[in-house]
């Protein structure tokens, strides 16, 4: 059995290219256990990642709820969204490192195990203030996942099969998106045990302990470095990231005080010097916390803009919706999931046929994404105006779908077109740079959005002389909303039309190279 072990181990430290690519997945050595293997590691990577994702998509459903309950302020609630995404982006570059040098199977299993500890700790929070420390530790938990799902598909799977997988990675997302603000919805309406919002976290601990229970049975893997970790590097970047989010999220809740502009507008040199810190490491020979050398690359680059603006506008998206729904009409949390359901199932449908489009037209399924997503935006906010305070949600059905289908063909396709070209040993490094790009941009689209938002609604109130926002008033804020997330998402393509252009070029000279 350890020598069976010890000869998997040893395959897995090796380039993808040269062992796995040569065996179709159903037929690499080992017997039928090995033969199963690469399935049931698939199986944990997306559990893994329906856990993580599921999760945000679940608490935006249930963020009136959780206001209501608490008797929180706006801020606040936003607060509980954004503490979550920023613990998850500050560390998850030191989550991807910890894979590398001690093993990505073992950060796993400890980032679901803490993950898993952290839902019940926020279904146990008998107030905001715990609530908000329990997500922190849910983020810093969640760090610890994704960059190792990147990872080991990165490793574990040929580069003629990852388009596929990232396909099956992306529809997870989409899929977790959707059901979770179906899930969302269904336990608040059900309420069991009258737990209230409770049970949207306590959901969260049996799948942990499902996929707990099928971690030992994947293969691990690491690399062979063995250096000193960048702690100040990682230090700096997350004061740096502190200092530019707090602000964004507690400014129009505390009248923008002195302090905190303050604090947003140093944000932009501490980052700096993080960015000369680490050019600093690399040129003494010593392995910086961030590769700075991936941003060399043209691809990387692009890419990372691409997911933020895709990411920052989608968070946007899903808070102002949840308000609109379940506040300004009135609907039920479940109803209000099933509403935005269409929308899942657009992004679901377009990740799973990424893969093949991708082989059909290449990266340029990424600006049929942009344009798609684009208009999504702009005919939703088209629909809103038209339907008004109505019951006629249907209508809205066609421009979801859109925007869902366009999502999906960015973000799926997105993720193996950055990553194709890393080299292993900055795998989990460029792991956790993207998804922490991802993170970024949902907290500062969560941030920025809420202060359009608020200010919209105070603007409407205002202007028919009330002291209360009616429905008309959140619709009207809502299409306003839409209106400039359709303007904003409009540079997808262009950023998209770059991005195919220097990976077909990259892709042309690697040919030359080759002969």
């Amino acid at each position: 059995m350890s020598n069976s072990s010890g000869c998997q181990g040893r395959m897995l430290t090796m380039p993808p290219v040269f062992k796995t690519a040569a065996l179709p997945l159903s037929r690499q050595p080992g017997g039928n256990t090995d033969r199963a293997r690469p399935h049931l590691t698939l199986t944990v990577l997306l559990l893994s990642t329906f856990l993580t994702v599921a999760n945000i998509f679940i608490v935006n459903v249930a963020t009136p709820s959780i206001q209501l309950a608490l008797n929180a302020s706006f801020s606040d609630v936003q607060f509980i969204i954004t503490s979550y995404t920023l613990a998850f982006a500050v560390t998850l570059i030191i989550g991807g490192r910890l894979g590398d040098r001690f093993g990505r199977k073992r950060i796993l299993l400890l980032g679901v195990a803490g993950f898993t500890l952290a839902s019940l700790f926020c279904g146990l929070s008998p107030n905001i203030f715990i609530l908000t420390v329990a997500r922190i530790l849910q983020g810093i938990s969640a760090s610890l996942i994704s960059p190792q799902v990147l990872s080991l598909i990165q490793v574990n799977y040929p580069p003629e099969k990852r388009g596929a997988i990232f396909g099956w990675y992306g529809a997870t997302q989409g899929l977790a998106a959707s059901t979770g603000q179906i899930i969302g919805g269904l336990l608040l309406q059900v309420n069991p045990w009258g737990l209230d919002w409770k049970t949207i976290f306590f959901f969260n601990v049996p799948v942990g302990l499902f996929i707990l229970c099928l971690i030992p049975f994947i293969h691990e893997s690491h690399t062979s470095e063995n250096t000193k970790f960048d702690w100040a590097g990682a230090a700096l970047l997350t004061v740096s990231l502190l200092l530019l989010v707090y602000p964004l999220v507690q400014g129009q809740k505390e009248g923008w005080p002195p302090a905190l502009i303050f604090g947003l507008i140093l944000s932009f040199p501490v980052l700096a010097t993080f960015v000369w810190y680490e050019k600093r490491v690399q040129r003494n020979k010593r392995v910086p916390f961030m590769q700075m050398d991936l941003f060399r690359q043209r691809v990387f680059t692009v890419g990372m803009l691409v997911a933020f603006v895709l990411m920052s506008s989608q968070a946007a998206f899903f808070l102002i919706t949840a308000y609109l729904l379940q506040i300004g009409l009135s609907f039920s949390a479940l109803k209000a999931g099933v509403v935005i359901l269409p929308m899942g199932i657009g992004y679901f449908l377009a990740s799973l046929l990424s893969s093949k489009t991708t082989g059909k037209i290449g990266p340029h399924v990424l600006a049929i994404g942009s344009i798609l997503t684009a208009s999504g935006y702009l005919l939703l906010s088209y629909s809103v105006s038209m339907t008004g305070t109505s019951p006629a949600i249907p209508q809205w059905i066609p421009a979801l779908l859109v925007l869902g289908f366009g999502q999906g063909f960015i973000a799926a396709p997105l993720t193996n077109i950055v990553l194709a070209k890393i080299r292993k040993s900055d795998v989990g490094s460029a792991s956790g740079i993207f998804i922490t790009g991802f993170q970024i941009a949902y907290a500062i689209g969560i941030s920025l959005i809420g202060i359009i938002w608020l200010n919209g609604l105070s603007y409407h109130t205002n202007k028919i002389g009330i002291q209360h926002a009616n429905a008309q008033n959140y619709i009207d804020t809502f299409s306003l909303c839409l209106y400039l997330l359709a303007v904003y998402t409009a540079f997808l393509l262009p950023l998209s039309l770059v991005l195919i252009k220097n990976t077909r070029s990259k892709t042309a000279t690697q040919s030359v190279s080759d002969l």
